[in-house]
């Protein structure tokens, strides 16, 4: 453990071309492959629920909110469940790059894109999830 009380452990994933991350400490589980039930008049950036542990969960796909290009041949797709306040949602990413570590230095604001608080000194994204669901209008 590192002795910076200011460091963030981040959960590093990739959508599209670019590496995005969440803090560690709202990730409860990482899903392989899942097949979610689809959901009525459900938005289109939300491919329907999956059951994990007896309660429904909205699987978000993250390629539909954010701007993605196109998936690495070599994808292994996931679903990251994650917590926002007391609700869970799972995550749809095109794979894991792994658990990292970042002092406050090493993050800048970040621009432009509706829910990304940070960019990293190695372009890891840092996104706010709340701020990012609660924009309902999804890039094309």
């Amino acid at each position: 453990m590192s002795a910076d009380a200011s460091a963030l452990d981040v959960c590093a994933f990739w959508v599209g071309e670019a590496v995005y991350g969440i803090d560690v400490a709202r990730v409860d589980e990482i899903l392989p492959r899942v097949v979610p039930l689809p959901v009525a008049d459900a938005p289109t950036y939300v491919e329907g629920v999956v059951h994990v542990h007896g309660t429904a969960v909205p699987i978000v796909d993250l390629r539909r909110l954010l701007p993605a290009g196109a998936p690495p041949r070599t994808a292994k797709p996931k679903v990251i469940l994650a917590r926002i306040g007391r609700r869970r949602v799972g995550l749809r990413v095109d794979g894991m790059a792994g658990v990292r570590r970042y002092t406050e230095a090493e993050i800048r604001p970040g621009g432009s894109t509706v829910g990304v608080l940070g960019v990293t000194s190695d372009e890891c994204r840092l996104l706010d999830l709340r701020a990012l669901l609660a924009n309902r209008t999804a890039p094309r």
